[in-house]
């Protein structure tokens, strides 16, 4: 019995990436009937270059995909449309702004994708960084998948939503295996 436990959380650790705080808050607003949630980045002083963002409507398709800008002006955090360009717009000229560089900037009623980061700097991380407003209709439901990487090297792989719609990541899936394995194992025993 001992042998098969110290097997299994042995395959536990080696399933698992090392440990990251990093992850995606999701405030929700009651703005309308529609659900509005604004996502942020909670990078928790981890150090990375760039991150991979796709927001998902689980059998919806989100409302405003493309609704970006308000009078030609970025719509901020909170406001009832998605935004994803506030990456895109230089601190100076709009609060908040990051002045990244994009390699993807997506938007449609089937998903958002923004992948990016600034060029030859790191993401700041001290505080929560706001990534999108995300619409969708009364009682959706959406998925946000973000890879985080650092010189080229994945170190975080998070997800969030605003139910419990999610396919869960592969680690989660790993150690759900394992254990299951464990407790077959154990009661054979």
């Amino acid at each position: 019995m001992k042998k098969v436990i110290a097997l299994t959380s042995l395959l536990s650790l080696l399933a698992c990436s090392s440990a990251s705080a990093i992850g995606i808050s999701i405030d929700p607003l009651g703005l309308s009937p529609e659900g509005i949630y604004t996502l942020w980045l909670d990078g928790m002083n981890e150090e990375f270059d760039s991150i991979d963002l796709t927001v998902v409507g689980e059998g919806v398709e989100l409302l405003n995909p493309d609704s970006g800008l308000n009078g030609f002006v970025p719509r901020g955090p909170g406001d009832p449309f998605t935004y994803i360009n506030v990456m895109l717009s230089a601190p100076t000229t709009f609060p908040g702004g990051q002045g990244w560089s994009l390699v993807a900037n997506e938007a449609t009623p089937a998903g958002i994708r923004v992948a990016g980061g600034p060029l030859g700097a790191k993401i700041d991380t001290t505080a929560p960084l706001f990534l999108a407003n995300v619409m969708v209709p009364l009682r959706g439901t959406f998925c946000a998948r973000m890879t985080v990487v650092n010189d080229g090297q994945t170190i975080a792989e998070v997800q969030a939503s605003n139910s419990f719609a999610c396919i869960p990541e592969p680690t989660t899936l790993s150690l759900t295996g394992l254990t299951l394995l464990g407790f077959v194992c154990a009661g054979r025993r």
